[in-house]
């Protein structure tokens, strides 16, 4: 049995089962004071800066860890652990005021903290934070205290992405001198970290001497199931209170059926990315990235791998950020034009080439697809399956790879294309100027020309193809309230969830 038949057995295995089950036979709902989310991918390790994968932010950012600055579901830079800041009149000096705040084992908050926490990422030698983090601040030259509450950063060049990099992972602050990330989480939101059942489940709970808006809800787990049937199936059987994402499209409707559940669908900044490793060959070839483009028809592979539940982009950026630009048109399907651009690339005949595929929905969806769509101009593709563990290591760090499929769903990610060092090793000093004089621009409207013309130029490079953006589906029982509706960055915010 091919992936997709099992796949569409599996579905229908669920749906039936459940059907014959029925509802009573689930097991009893967690207390009121408890809220269960599920989620497919788990964390490798606690380690937020030193550890990649979005399933580590999901938990820690801004439910146990903070930073200066919070992003706010609809895109909005908010106070955060600072709670006044200012710029320069040259635009290099930010002064952040510190807020009144305690870590979780009870001691006080200082700047002494942040200028700690942010020497880890500006130090050179210091290997335990990620590089795409330190790449985030490479225009800070320093940070500096004055007094316990206080803490400017010093920038080399004016940087209109300061402000969002504060916002994300590489911008927590920690208690100085914090050794043991890996196994424990000391941080200053709104819930302590608890325990860690590995495999199954990471338990948190509110912390009652919280600086700002106490959580509403006592404790929240967050629930592991990696088969997407399965995962399906304990939302269906009453053993979670939402499904953050309904790896299963087709599956909506028969949520949508039960009066007992609430199907949201809202937005994300997610691209589904069919990655080329730009630094080997054939993929060091432009013509032959193109081809792989014009070789994909993406209305039919949003339609088979997702149920429809996607929009066509035909670039890095969403809709959602300013300088989007609708694409989809520069390399449309056509066969002929990417057998065409096959030869002009050198490859008249083809090649072999592996795809590594990890344990998401979304890959395990689309790769016979993929696969099917290539093997038409002569490219033959090999579907390796990998562990979520072993795709990090050796994909996302090592770059040891020909092409994977992941989804990206960093806010304001087009940077991560001007790091030569990142899995794609994607190298363009053209792309790299236009993000620099982007990121220093003295305008927002400066700043978004410069990006459009980045964004065009990434997408006439096609170091990747952008298969579909993801719809930010999930499914809630009716009960349960102020669970995030939409999906435009890295953490999921829990402090806001009630289960009536």
């Amino acid at each position: 049995m091919n992936m997709s038949r099992m796949r569409k057995w599996l579905a229908s295995l669920l749906v039936t089962g459940v059907a014959a089950a029925g509802l009573a036979a689930a097991p009893a709902q967690a207390a009121s004071d408890t809220v269960v989310l599920g989620f497919s991918l788990e964390p490798l390790s606690l380690d937020i800066s030193g550890t990649a994968g979005q399933a580590i932010p999901q938990v820690l950012l801004n439910n146990v860890y903070e930073g200066l600055l919070r992003i706010e579901p609809d895109g909005k830079i908010v106070p955060g652990l600072a709670e006044s800041y200012t710029q320069s009149k040259n635009g290099l000096e930010w002064t952040f005021k510190l807020r009144k705040a305690k870590y979780h084992d009870g001691r006080s908050l200082t700047a002494a903290d942040a200028k700690w926490s942010f020497d880890r990422v500006l130090n050179p030698a210091d290997t335990t934070v990620l590089p795409a983090q330190k790449a985030e601040f490479k225009n800070v030259a320093s940070v500096t205290t004055k007094g316990n509450d206080t803490v400017v950063i010093t920038l080399k060049e004016r940087d209109n992405n300061l402000l969002f990099s504060l916002t994300q992972r590489g911008g927590v602050i920690f208690k100085a001198g914090t050794t043991n990330l890996a196994t424990t989480a000391n941080g200053t939101g709104p819930y302590k970290f608890k325990e860690w059942n590995r495999g199954n489940s990471i338990t948190l709970v509110r912390n009652d001497e919280y600086w700002g808006a106490p959580a509403k809800t006592k404790t929240v787990v967050f629930r592991y199931i990696l088969d997407a049937t399965a995962l399906s199936n304990a939302m269906l059987s009453g053993q979670l209170d939402v499904l953050t994402t309904v790896a299963e499209p087709r599956l909506l409707s028969t949520f949508k059926a039960n009066k007992k559940l609430q199907v949201s669908s809202g937005t994300t900044n997610c691209e589904v990315v069919l990655s080329m490793n730009n630094s080997r060959a054939p993929f060091n070839n432009k013509f032959v990235r193109q081809a792989v483009r014009s070789a994909i028809d993406k209305k039919a592979l949003i339609k088979t791998a997702a149920a429809g539940y996607g929009t066509q982009i035909g670039s890095f950026v969403p809709p959602t950020d300013p300088w989007y630009e609708d694409l989809t048109g520069l390399f449309p399907y056509d066969t002929k034009v990417a057998k065409d651009l096959l030869k002009k690339g050198g490859y008249p005949n083809g090649f072999n080439v592996q795809l590594d595929v990890p344990p998401v929905f979304y890959a395990l969806d689309s790769q016979e697809f993929i696969a099917a769509s290539l093997k038409k101009i002569g490219i033959n593709v090999t579907l390796k399956p990998v562990a979520w563990g072993e795709w990090i290591d050796r994909v996302f760090v090592k770059g040891n790879y020909d092409m994977s499929i992941v989804c990206h769903i960093e806010r304001n990610d087009m940077s991560i294309y001007a790091n030569p060092n990142y899995y794609f090793k994607y190298d363009s000093a053209e792309y790299q100027g236009l993000l620099k004089k982007a990121s220093s621009a003295r305008t927002p409207a400066a700043q978004t020309e410069f990006l459009k013309k980045a964004a065009r130029v990434l997408a006439e490079d096609s170091p990747s193809d952008w298969l579909w953006l993801l719809g930010n589906n999930q499914v809630a029982r009716k009960t349960v309230t102020g669970f995030p509706m939409n999906s435009v960055g890295d953490a999921y915010t829990v402090a806001n969830i009630v289960k009536g």
